[in-house]
């Protein structure tokens, strides 16, 4: 199930398109059930849907620019390509984020809070999300990150890790042995996940392709507020 926003109100990504994935039966059965941030691996997706990945790759709006994040294992995702989505590995760990770096994948690394950043760890340079540390009235989002580049999360040869260090009520669980921690576990995100069993596009590789056309020329489409590439059970 796809729910779709042409302006999201999400104070962290800022006024863009934008759009969550749920399962029908479960808001987390687009997330794979090994991912360590989950806390309802048992309802997860053991495999990515293919059908769905494909049309995520081209789902970028007309002369813009689209990203997401996955922690399906990295292998199993595509390397950057100008003119597709961009489809970050979320890592865990620093050394899965490192071998996703050496795979040629874009990479993110969800960060234990309390933990500072810039490192450079087994020749990897790891850099802190710029809105982490941006003012918090400085006004700063993912609609102006990077410039004239777009935003570091689209860049097709970003040349390190993007670090995010955890926020939200389960950022005590990143880091620990104990599942959980999702950002989206909780809050106004929560609200919007959840409503999308009920009230998204069954079809989420039609919807999303439409959407992404829809969007005026120049757009940024972030995919997946919350959800994943999962095959959700029927």
């Amino acid at each position: 199930m796809l729910k779709t926003v042409r302006i999201s109100s999400n104070s962290k990504i800022g006024p863009i398109a934008s759009t969550y994935r749920a399962g029908a039966h479960s808001t987390h059965a687009t997330c794979p059930s090994t991912c360590a941030l989950n806390p309802h691996g048992d309802t997860g997706a053991a495999l990515i849907d293919g059908r769905y990945l494909a049309a995520v790759r081209a789902a970028v709006p007309p002369g813009g620019r689209a990203w997401t994040y996955s922690h399906f294992a990295a292998h199993l995702l595509p390397v950057p390509v100008y003119g597709e989505t961009v489809i970050n590995f979320s890592a865990d760990t620093i050394q899965q984020a490192v071998a996703a770096h050496r795979l040629g994948r874009a990479v993110t690394f969800a960060a234990a809070r309390g933990t500072t950043w810039p490192r450079t760890i087994q020749g990897v340079r790891f850099s802190q999300c710029p809105e982490q540390l941006a003012p918090a009235d400085s006004g700063f989002t993912c609609s102006t990150c990077g410039g004239a580049r777009g935003p570091i999360c689209a860049q097709v040869d970003r040349a390190h890790v993007v670090v995010f260090v955890a926020h939200g009520t389960g950022a005590r669980l990143v880091g620990d042995d104990q599942a959980g921690g999702c950002y989206a576990g909780s809050g106004p995100v929560a609200i919007q996940w959840h409503a999308t069993r009920t009230a998204g596009a069954p079809d989420d590789a039609a919807a999303v392709r439409k959407f992404a056309r829809s969007l005026p020329h120049g757009s940024l489409l972030r995919h997946h507020i919350a959800g994943d590439m999962g095959r959700a059970a029927a």
